[in-house]
């Protein structure tokens, strides 16, 4: 098998472990919590989907600034070593605190009553996500 093909079996098992986990969690919280289907979609499939748009794209460009004042040997960053260390724990953490944010929301605004610690649920359904659709590429990367 070509290095091409095997590039885009990890990008398919991203998409695919996407795809798993939030049909995994809209059928957990239908079933298991008699959340209405409609609300359980919207919940689990906005926040999935502005996480991997909006929440990478910021990580994104925060890793470009990181890299190009680390790539022009004249360029410093303001602030130093302390903020490029800040700048690099706000690239990670932004997309971990926006599901997390926008999930607590989601879940308080369609009146969620079945969700009864909404905060706990939103920080460990996160963990969950994060876990499973980086999880399942990183092996896929080992095993390659």
């Amino acid at each position: 098998m070509s290095e091409t093909s095997k590039d885009w079996i990890i990008v398919g098992a991203f998409f695919a472990a996407f795809i798993l986990v939030t049909a995994g969690e809209v059928y957990w919280l239908t079933r298991k919590l008699a959340v209405p289907a409609k609300k359980a979609l919207t919940t689990v499939f906005l926040s999935n989907f502005l996480t991997i748009t909006l929440g990478f794209l910021v990580t994104f460009v925060l890793f470009a600034v990181l890299f190009a004042v680390a790539w022009d040997e004249n360029t410093t960053m303001p602030g130093g070593e302390p903020a490029s260390w800040a700048t690099f724990i706000a690239a990670v953490a932004f997309p971990v605190l926006l599901m997390t944010g926008v999930r607590r929301l989601l879940i308080g605004g369609l009146r969620i009553e079945q969700i009864t610690r909404p905060l706990p649920y939103a920080i460990v359904s996160t963990l969950i996500f994060f876990a499973v659709v980086f999880g399942i590429p990183a092996i896929f990367l080992v095993l390659r």
